[in-house]
């Protein structure tokens, strides 16, 4: 549907390619289709929408479906009003909060957490059930019959889950700037949340009521989401990967970011999440300062061009003040020294795969402390 699609957007909703700006050629001042990931992300809601007439059973099943497709189309709407208006921060992440509802009403898991064997810290918790008298205990609860191995967060729990959601559907807007980086990492990080999903189920057993047993029906349902969101991600990767044919806008880390956050709550794995996320999780504490504008901040921090070699360096935060800005774009740069964008991309991209084999190896390792 991008080559159909894309054409028709072309003549009101377009952008120029900043990094491409001067090198001469073809490319240089081409006007390239912009938000093209609403094609993707109403495919993808078509497929979930047909999953969900074959699969669903139950009002369980079908709460669960109807309140991923509100969230994510929320999400949809949001990233095109963005790129239509441009919303300021403040506005998105109050928006976020409404965008979140359907998904943190529809939860019906657990909000208690195992404590590690690390220490004394189980028997601290065991030893110290008389907090319950405190604020933080009228918000807590241990479980007796856990031996102070069960922790009960209660609303906290859910406060958590709102936060993933905030986090997820903005650190890949931030994390950006290059052609196929954004798609990239988010087939990435759905790659890393399909394998665990898979281990998760191939353990259970063969049998159905093996898989289906405990948490399997959740791990399964995690899986419907992703298998679809891969599949139309690479689709629109083939279009967005350098040189770009088209911009994906802000309709596609609001989506995707959602997804993917959708996937680990309902599949009842969100404290593993961030496992996965971590450059993600790096970008935005590397870049705090500037977010809070202790550090000048630009309205883009893209990798400049060099027009002599054609490479993507280091941009700074100011045209009189020498700090870089503080991504890891920039990291990258200042790391490696000036490169191709297209060869930053596959660096970034290749960080991103360590990493998740690295989140999902760690994941497992201490799952013998819980």
């Amino acid at each position: 549907m991008i080559p159909l699609v894309a054409p028709k957007l072309l003549p009101k909703l377009y952008g120029v390619d900043i990094g491409k700006r001067g090198l001469g050629g073809k490319h240089d001042g081409e006007k390239v289709p912009e938000s093209m990931g609403i094609v993707s992300g109403c495919v993808f809601m078509i497929c979930i929408g047909v999953i969900q007439v074959c699969v669903a059973r139950g009002n369980d099943q079908l709460m669960e479906f109807n309140a991923s497709l509100s969230s994510i189309c929320f999400a949809v709407l949001l990233g095109l009003c963005d790129d239509i208006i441009d919303i300021k921060w403040k506005h998105k992440l109050q928006i976020g909060a409404f965008m979140a509802l359907p998904l943190l009403i529809s939860y019906q898991g657990g909000t208690t957490i195992l404590i590690p064997e690390i220490g004394p810290l189980r028997k601290f918790f065991n030893d110290n059930k008389s907090m319950g008298d405190t604020f933080i205990g009228n918000l807590l609860q241990i479980e007796i019959d856990g031996e102070g191995s069960l922790f009960d967060l209660g609303f906290l729990y859910y406060v958590y889950m709102f936060v993933l959601i905030v986090f997820c559907t903005n650190s890949i807007n931030i994390y950006a700037g290059i052609n196929g980086l954004e798609v990239g990492q988010s087939v990435v990080m759905a790659c890393s949340v399909s394998v665990v999903n898979l281990l998760e189920l191939t353990w259970r057993g063969g049998s159905q009521e093996d898989i289906l047993s405990g948490d399997g029906r959740n791990h399964l349902f995690s899986l419907m989401l992703m298998l679809p969101f891969i599949s139309t991600s690479l689709a629109l990767l083939k279009f967005n990967f350098y040189p770009a044919k088209v911009f994906v806008g802000d309709v596609y880390p609001y989506y995707a970011g959602m997804t993917l956050a959708t996937s680990a709550i309902l599949g009842h794995f969100a404290k593993s999440l961030f496992l996965l996320m971590v450059p993600q999780l790096l970008n935005f504490v590397y870049s705090l300062p500037q977010l809070f504008h202790f550090v000048p901040i630009p309205r883009h921090r893209l990798p400049k061009i060099n027009l002599k070699t054609g490479f993507v360096e280091a941009s700074k935060v100011a045209p009189n003040d020498d700090r870089a800005n503080m991504t890891l774009l920039c990291a990258a740069l200042r790391l490696f020294g000036p490169m191709h964008e297209r060869t930053l991309c596959i660096v970034l991209l290749t960080f991103q795969v360590l990493c998740a084999c690295l989140g999902i190896g760690f994941r497992y390792a201490i799952a013998g402390l819980f």
